[in-house]
């Protein structure tokens, strides 16, 4: 956008060097290179040039906006702006450059005032002067002094009848449309008239309402005269109009190579024009159309500039301010506070999963949600409230003045405004959101910190479940020690500190083993073992989870090699997170590993708990069939504790269902437990899937679940996790349970 504003845009830091400038900018100061930035200000604009602006910038870099016109070049003038650019402390970290080519202003000026000159002389040579000559000075004064477009044209209309004492002034414009209709913009003379005029049909194309003097001078781009309107035949389609004037006179207005439309003038006496004074007004209609032009150029510069405001403050999707205004905002709100003792609560909310929107939909109807979000937002709030959009799916409120009562009021105003479904590609669509609170000044001193508790708020909501939440100091405490931990981990993973503990599986029919589910332990120099709940959870929300697995996989095949050449090969389990899931070289990588450890099918199981797989159903399925491709039995763990479909449990290609060990555990004493566990063996075998029972403790568990027909069992009551290095002795030492068709026969 900035290359193509007709104007020379830079931005320069506090040390003088060129951090951004525009296409216009380096063309005019550096044609004969492809980038200026890093470069000084001093390189770019030569000796003398910066001689006349470093006082100017030594100004601005103190702070002080700068505004001045000045000729780079021979004849070409342009009038530049320094803005500064501030910091959050107030300091003046560089400044902004805009520069527009005024050379057309300076020559009119350069050339009106030489004209004015020149009338004045002959006002004192002369008793009288000419009307021709009081319109165009009058005109040019007009010119001079005119704020916008349409004061000068009724200026200058103004000045036609009142200066130069002819009968009326209209100003004519052709139509927007491309068409050759005149549209009159302006007039004085007669009052109402302008209405009357703008009812009649003027035009500029050749024929009827195209003869007189305003369609003429258009279409010709000439000055063109009519000596007596009523008797002209050029007239006879507006005479009735006429109001008693008889001599006209139309001169062109040109912006550039177009001419725009016609100043006309009009007269009670006929032939009222001779030839100098045509001449003059002619030349008064040139000024009159260069004003039109510079107030145009004047107008776009400043159009320019409120976009560039637009852009650099507001969100151009919702309109809501963006995040420098709201920064702004917080920054004045932390100040007053300080100031006054004025409290004030500040909130981050963000819409989940918008991203499923902008996938299953597009962005189209992802971006029309966000408005009406944002306009829901709007109607939410109270009086004096700022609210933005801060990035994506992320806005945030400022009310001024707000404590707790006001924070949890507008919370649940926004539950209100937010309940209604969103209608998206006709679809209605229920919007869930979280919102994290903060106040001022118990939650967060400085802009920096409220800034940064409202993202932990948010993110607190997230973890709890909740629409919202205020920001917990205490909870916030323990993330120095979870960073620290995650740290840790890292190491942990590189040096060595892991270790594979495994757990037997049993076959319930046999008694015998038939594998191990492979488990990680850390061994902390300091802390000594560290059980996986206190770092798994860690490792998925830091990305860790991925090295883990990885090295759990070449841990576990590593193993199962040196297990294959003993001659005892066992199946070993792992267990995938839903991050490795979602992990597009998963299929690849396992795949590599396979073969360059040489692993036989069904040595390598997989486990995948349900609430994993549910996450994203379709996406899991097509994963989970590339990993059977691979021949890897797939297990479904911690099955009960999710929300399968049974649609998607019918269609994954798992060999087993592991039974959650919180039902196994309570299956004696509770009768919704067991007929639970009941249901799922009984589903599972229908699904032609076997079952594995999980959290098996006592006989009690066993003798049950082999009358049920559990096909596999897992637990303290067949053996702890054990290092992976101390499997082999005890397998050699294992005697099936009592109860087993091989403890019967051993019996």
């Amino acid at each position: 956008m900035t290359s193509n504003v007709p104007a020379l845009i830079a931005y320069v830091d506090a040390e003088q060097h060129y951090v951004y400038a525009n296409q216009q900018y380096c063309e005019r100061f550096a044609p004969q290179r492809s980038d200026i930035v890093g470069s000084t200000v001093s390189d770019i604009l030569g000796e003398a040039r910066y001689a006349i602006a470093a006082p100017l910038i030594d100004k601005v870099l103190q702070g002080e906006a700068q505004t001045y016109d000045w000729e780079p070049f021979p004849g070409v003038w342009q009038v530049v702006s320094y803005v500064p650019q501030r910091d959050a402390a107030e300091h003046v970290v560089g400044y902004y450059v805009m520069g527009t080519d005024i050379t057309e202003r300076k020559r009119a000026e350069a050339r009106i005032n030489a004209l004015n000159g020149e009338l004045w002389q002959q006002v004192h040579a002369l008793d009288r002067t000419t009307r021709a000559l009081r319109t165009l000075s009058a005109g040019n004064r007009t010119m001079l002094r005119a704020r916008d477009e349409t004061e000068l044209l009724n200026s200058m209309c103004q000045a036609i009848v009142t200066a130069g004492g002819y009968g009326m002034g209209v100003i004519w414009y052709r139509a927007d449309d491309g068409s050759d209709a005149l549209r009159a913009v302006a007039e004085c003379g007669r009052r109402g008239a302008l209405k009357l005029l703008q009812s009649v049909t003027v035009s500029c194309a050749p024929g009827e309402f195209g003869a007189g003097v305003a369609g003429v001078a258009v279409r010709t781009g000439q000055t063109s005269t009519v000596a007596d309107m009523a008797a002209d035949p050029a007239y006879a389609a507006w005479r009735q109009h006429l109001s008693g004037f008889r001599s006209a006179l139309g001169c062109p207005l040109r912006a550039g190579d177009t001419v725009i439309g016609a100043l006309t003038i009009y007269h009670g006496e006929p032939d009222t024009f001779d030839a100098d004074e045509v001449t003059l007004l002619t030349e008064s209609a040139d000024d009159l159309a260069f004003g039109i032009a510079t107030l145009r150029a004047a107008a776009e510069q400043q159009r320019a500039q409120a976009t560039m405001y637009r852009l650099t403050h507001f969100d151009a999707l919702t309109g809501l301010p963006n995040h420098t205004q709201f920064a702004a905002a917080l920054e004045a709100a932390v100040d007053t506070g300080h100031r006054e003792g004025r409290p004030f609560v500040a909130l981050q909310t963000n819409i989940d999963r918008l991203r499923e929107v902008n996938d299953a939909l597009g962005f189209a109807h992802g971006d029309a949600m966000l408005r009406e979000f944002a306009e829901r937002l709007r109607a939410a709030v109270p009086e004096g409230a700022v609210v933005a959009r801060l990035r994506g799916d992320e806005f945030a409120i400022l009310i001024p003045g707000g404590d707790r009562a006001a924070a949890t009021a507008l919370a649940l105003q926004m539950d209100e405004c937010l309940a209604l479904p969103f209608g998206v590609a006709d679809i209605p669509l229920d919007v869930s959101f979280k919102t994290g609170i903060v106040l001022f000044p118990e939650h967060g001193a400085t802009p920096h910190d409220v800034f940064r508790h409202m993202d932990i708020a948010l993110h607190q909501a997230k973890q709890r479940g909740a629409r919202h939440a205020f920001f917990d100091a205490q909870r916030h405490r323990d993330q120095p020690i979870r960073l620290s931990m995650a740290s840790e981990l890292k190491r942990a993973i590189d040096g060595d500190q892991l270790r594979v503990y495994l757990q037997p599986k049993v076959d319930v029919r046999s008694g015998r083993v038939c594998g191990a589910e492979a488990l990680v332990r850390w061994q902390h120099p300091q802390r000594g073992l560290v059980p996986p709940l206190e770092f798994i959870e860690l490792a998925e929300h830091t990305g860790l989870i991925k090295p883990l697995t990885e090295w759990m996989l070449e841990s576990v095949l590593t193993l199962s090699r040196d297990w294959a050449a003993a001659g005892r090969a066992l199946p070993i389990a792992v267990n995938l997170s839903a991050r490795n899931l979602r992990d597009e070289d998963l299929l690849d990588r396992i795949r590599q590993q396979l073969a360059r450890f040489g692993t036989a099918p069904g040595l390598l199981e997989l486990e995948i708990t349900e609430s994993t797989v549910m996450d994203d159903a379709e996406f899991a399925l097509g994963v989970l069939h590339g990993l059977r491709g691979l021949g890897i039995p797939l297990h479904i763990d911690d099955f009960g504790t999710g929300y399968s479909s049974l649609s998607y449990l019918q269609r994954l290609p798992v060999e087993c269902i592991k039974i959650d060990q919180s039902f196994v555990r309570d299956m004696s004493s509770n009768r919704d437990s067991a007929a639970i566990v009941r249901s799922t063996i009984d589903l599972v075998h229908d699904l032609g899937r076997r079952i594995v029972a999980e959290g098996v403790e006592t006989q009690a568990h066993w003798d049950q679940l082999a009358s049920l027909g559990c096909d596999v069992i897992q637990g303290y009551l067949v053996s702890r996790p054990m290092p992976a290095a101390d499997f082999g002795a005890w397998l050699q030492g294992y005697s099936p349970l009592p109860g087993s068709p091989t403890a019967a026969a051993r019996a």
